[in-house]
């Protein structure tokens, strides 16, 4: 069956195609007569009529298509009308997390964290810009010279919420369409799983930090005492800067923390596209932006939404990503009049994570590098991941008036307190965090 995967692929767009030409038909028939029931059609009798379809066609030989050939049509065609067409089985797939598609044969995936190719491709370039257009208009978005660029989310799939992004051809060299999808799960992973997943291993230590937990909410198994003491901290701290390169496992550990956020607190979530979210806390909500499309004028960004958080009685605003100056001055501003801010920036490490959000308020504020430091004192922990892994975790302890700098305290890789490196003037103490 493999060999003629192709030519299963094609029946299936075959009768996909016929059938939208007779539901069009059907449709307007059915207005015409005003007949409302005709206008409803299940999966299942779309499916099952499809099936009898398969019986007038046959192989190169004449004989009919078997069984096992027919559940195969029918299900291609039932990924082309509801699903992702020839990509299906790898947005359903849990081990990957994203997806790129450069044309015909380049589709490229990252799973378990590893880049590689796929072993599916598209016919030819036709096919692939077919694609790529079904994709668009079952999203209802539109990808024209004003809007070569286009951001988005699906959250139609029963497992993932997906973020497509989807560059014109005509920006691309080679002109062939990109298209860039990230997947959420929608049953997020709890900090137990990301344990098990690797996300909170430790580094290399001869002394472990023993710390009574009659305080603390256990997340982690008995071997990770230490991270789960650190895990309370942050959640309860006044607010926390994740960071890390691209698919480093920001969204997913906000995600997995989101959901330990107690329930007697107010949260407001800003992003561009829904990523972050939570299906069971009784007073969180989040908002997205509104992009100006085409001639449109209207537009809402983060900076937009974090200020309106200001107006709102809230106890945390998180904001998805920051990646300019307002959204960094709005937030700086909401951390430092008591809400408890969390957000995510593209940075090499904390500390250069910290000097590119000051930036970032100083080219929305004018303020001096000083002066845009002194406001980043609402982020009480910053947390540097590299390869799904937590590497680097810092706290920020306040401002230095001798050395007009911020105060950071190392605070993982754990280290005994009293036990330093001779450039690490300060020391994290648990207890004193609680």
């Amino acid at each position: 069956m493999d060999k003629r995967k192709n030519e299963y692929v094609e029946l299936a767009r075959l009768i996909e195609a016929e059938f939208h030409a007779r539901q069009d038909a059907g449709i307007l028939a059915n207005l015409n007569k005003k007949n409302v029931e005709g206008l409803h059609v299940t999966r299942d009798k779309i499916l099952k009529d499809m099936r009898e379809q398969l019986k007038d066609y046959q192989d190169e030989t004449g004989k009919e298509l078997t069984e096992e050939e027919k559940d195969f049509v029918v299900d291609l065609i039932k990924k082309e009308l509801w699903g992702y067409g020839i990509i299906d089985d790898l947005i359903h797939e849990e081990t990957i997390s994203d997806i790129k598609l450069y044309g015909p044969e380049g589709i490229r995936i990252k799973k378990t964290g590893k880049r590689s190719g796929s072993d599916i491709s598209f016919s030819d370039e036709v096919a692939y810009k077919v694609f790529v257009t079904k994709l668009l208009e079952r999203n209802k978005v539109n990808l024209g010279t004003a809007n070569a660029i286009q951001t988005f989310t699906d959250a139609s799939q029963d497992d993932f919420i997906l973020r497509i992004t989807v560059i014109s051809g005509l920006l691309v060299d080679g002109g062939k369409p990109v298209v860039a999808i990230r997947k959420i799960p929608k049953n997020k992973y709890n900090l137990g799983t990301l344990e098990e997943a690797g996300m909170f291993r430790h580094k290399d230590s001869s002394k472990k930090i023993k710390i009574s937990q009659s305080k603390c909410k256990k997340y982690f198994s008995d071997d990770n005492e230490d991270f789960n003491q650190l895990m309370n901290c942050m959640i309860s701290s006044k607010g926390i800067l994740f960071t890390g390169k691209g698919a480093s496992g920001k969204t997913t550990l906000m995600n997995a923390m989101i959901a330990e956020i107690p329930y007697d607190e107010s949260v407001m979530i800003c992003q561009e596209n829904a990523e972050l979210f939570d299906l069971v806390h009784p007073d969180l909500f989040s908002c997205h932006v509104m992009t100006n499309q085409g001639d449109s004028k209207i537009s809402y960004e983060l900076g937009d939404l974090t200020r309106a958080a200001l107006l709102v009685d809230l106890d945390r605003v998180i904001v998805g990503e920051v990646k300019e100056g307002s959204e960094a001055a709005g937030l700086s501003k909401a951390s430092m009049t008591g809400h408890k801010c969390w957000t995510s920036v593209h940075g090499e490490s904390c500390e250069m994570a910290v000097d590119k959000m000051a930036d970032y308020i100083s080219q929305a504020t004018g303020y001096s590098t000083k002066d845009s430091l002194k406001q980043l004192q609402g982020f009480e922990y910053v947390v540097h991941l590299r390869n799904f892994r937590v590497d680097e975790v810092i706290r920020i302890a306040g401002w230095d008036k001798e050395r007009d700098a911020l105060i950071f305290e190392k605070v993982y890789p754990f280290t005994v307190k009293g036990v330093c490196d001779e450039n690490d003037k300060y020391k994290y103490d648990p207890k004193e965090s609680l």
